[in-house]
């Protein structure tokens, strides 16, 4: 009875163990699947691991990427600069123009909302920077007042003055009735 119940915590001591030196591909699906990682880092078990070769013991980020509950976000993003290209992470982003739409010739408060907008962030219209009536309200709120001249499509975006642009977003002129 000694000798199997040695033998049954030597196999739960030797099964616990190598719970902890798998690696866990789900982990790097992740960090594969996410717009900001490096390319040169994708599917390396390094990332997570201290041996190259995966398993075994979690590196800092492995370490940081576990407590974060498997979740990558901007902070850790931040926090590991070699796996991430934060040039991409810090530029300005527009999620949203309101209104989407405006009458020809009429004056109009705009609210662009996105992310890491600066104090110093030019609006650009069709390409144009417009410095004059804009206002900065936070890194994710930029207020301009525009008045369009000609109907149909045009364009904003943002540019900081580290010369990164946001993407394009496109509004709607409207003669008026």
């Amino acid at each position: 009875m000694k000798s199997k119940t040695c033998l049954l915590v030597l196999l739960l001591i030797l099964f616990s163990c190598q719970l902890n030196a798998y690696s866990h591909p789900h982990d790097m699906d992740i960090f594969n699947s996410d717009k900001f990682a490096k390319p040169a880092m994708k599917s390396m078990c390094s990332v997570c691991h201290e041996s190259p070769s995966g398993g075994g013991p979690r590196n800092p980020f492995g370490k940081a990427f576990e407590a974060n509950g498997g979740i990558i976000t901007n902070d850790l993003r931040e926090k590991f600069p070699e796996l991430f290209d934060l040039l991409k992470i810090l530029s300005p982003r527009i999620n949203r123009v309101k209104p989407s739409v405006y009458i020809l010739g009429q004056e109009t408060k705009t609210i662009i909302l996105g992310a890491n907008f600066s104090a110093d962030s030019v609006v650009r219209i069709d390409g144009v920077d417009i410095q004059s009536k804009q206002t900065f309200v936070s890194p994710k709120q930029i207020d301009v007042i525009v008045t369009f001249d000609k109907a149909g499509k045009h364009t904003f975006q943002i540019a900081n003055p580290d010369k990164q642009v946001s993407n394009v977003f496109k509004v709607k002129v409207k003669p008026a009735k």
